[in-house]
This record gives C-alpha cells, structure tokens and sequence, in this order.
C-alpha cells in the first residue's frame, strides 16, 4: 500500500498510522461491483492500481457516470453526509483496491492534521465538481470538454508521480462520452482529429499526449485549423 495507496504529504509514520487502518486489501476485475448506490456507509476505498468509475441512476433508470478514480485515489466520501453510498462504483479493469473504516480514519485525522487537510481537499474537488464543473462545462465547445477531459487525467496521474505521456484508457468511449455529455460518435471523431493534429497518438486504449502545449490551448479555446462538426453533440446515456 505505501507506494501509491494513500494520500500525498504525509511523513513515514503518519503513513504507518495510516496503514493501520487499512482493513482489506483486494484485488478486483472489469465489471466486478465495489459500492452499491444505497448501501449504508461505513469504508472508505482507495485505488491502489487499476481505475473505476461512479455512477448512479435516476428513477427512469438513466445511466450518469459521475467520475472516474485513478491510482491513489479515494472515493466514497459523498456519502458522509447521507450515510448511504450516493453512486455504483464499478472496476473498469483489474484493480487493487484498499479499505479503510471511516470511524477510524475519522479518528486518525484528528492526530494527523496533514490527513485532515487531504480529505478536506477531496471533499471540497467533490463539491466543486458537483455545483461548479457543470456550470463551466454548460457552454463549452466538444473540444473543449474532451481535451479538457485528456488533461485533467493527466495532471492527476502527474500529481502522483506518473512521469510519463501515456493515458491508459479502460473506460469505452460511451462511457466516456456519458461522462462528458456527448455523444460516443463526437469521442471518435475528435480522438481522430486530435491524433491527425499532432496532439496525441491512440494504440487501443493507449492514449500518448505528443504535444501538451497544444492540449492545453484546445482548454482554453485554441481551437484546431481544421472545424469540427459537432451538430451531433447530445448527451448519452
């Protein structure tokens, strides 16, 4: 676990004490169901190796993938609150996953301020993901959105020590898509754009960033010589 399974700035005995607390660990498959939307609430999990996503369903039965958790991630915070799990969470790919009592990380971060900042900082990602990230995203172009998409996984995987290019992708592109309120045919189309433009190069769910400067301008607006056809944007479920 100590290698990637815990929160970043903590010294080597807060990461003993921390280590502790970690009920299980357990290694698990694409599909394989980690959280049920509605069960009570008592772990919370970090992402030790692999990637999931959260989801949840609205009463039409309507799929919303809310995010995706990379190694060294936490999630099941949003249902401190509630005290019942808010989204499904699914393994996208063999996964390695930690548990954590929160009675006991909850008394944990009262010895280790540092920890106590960490959640607070996930809890506040969580919230502004929630209330803010759908009002930017409301008028965003599909570049915007997918490159925008490509560059957050990535600095969230640099924020971890990941030093390389490369974005292994486990999600589909419906997924991807449902995510971004898009439709799965705009994902292919712009992957395709992108790779012709020299921003990135696709190997499968490979995907290597060759040139971040220019993904970084497709955020902001810069976008590409060649227009993109985004009539067909409609939000999948």
């Amino acid at each position: 676990m100590s290698q990637i399974c815990l929160p970043l700035g903590l010294d080597k005995a807060d990461i003993s004490k921390l280590e502790d607390i970690v009920s299980s660990t357990s290694v698990k498959h694409a599909g394989d169901i980690l959280i049920r939307q509605g069960d009570k609430f008592d772990k919370i999990y970090a992402v030790k190796s692999g990637m999931a996503k959260s989801y949840r369903f609205d009463k039409a039965g309507t799929e919303y993938i809310q995010s995706f958790h990379l190694p060294g991630e936490l999630f099941g915070l949003d249902a401190i609150y509630a005290q019942r799990y808010g989204f499904n969470v699914e393994a996208l790919d063999t996964s390695v996953l930690c548990e954590m009592d929160f009675n006991e990380l909850q008394t944990l971060c009262s010895t280790v301020p540092s920890l106590q900042k960490q959640l607070f900082s996930l809890l506040s990602r969580d919230i502004y993901n929630s209330h803010v990230n759908p009002i930017e995203h409301f008028d965003q172009t599909a570049e915007q959105k997918l490159s925008g998409f490509l560059h957050n996984l990535l600095s969230r995987l640099q924020a971890r020590g990941h030093n390389s290019l490369d974005l292994h992708l486990p999600m589909s592109r419906r997924d991807i898509a449902n995510h971004l309120g898009l439709a799965p045919e705009t994902i292919s189309r712009l992957l395709k754009r992108f790779q012709e433009r020299g921003v990135i190069t696709i190997n499968n769910r490979l995907v290597t960033v060759q040139d971040r400067a220019k993904l970084e301008g497709l955020v902001h607006c810069h976008a590409l010589e060649t227009s993109i056809d985004i009539s067909s944007i409609a939000h999948t479920a």
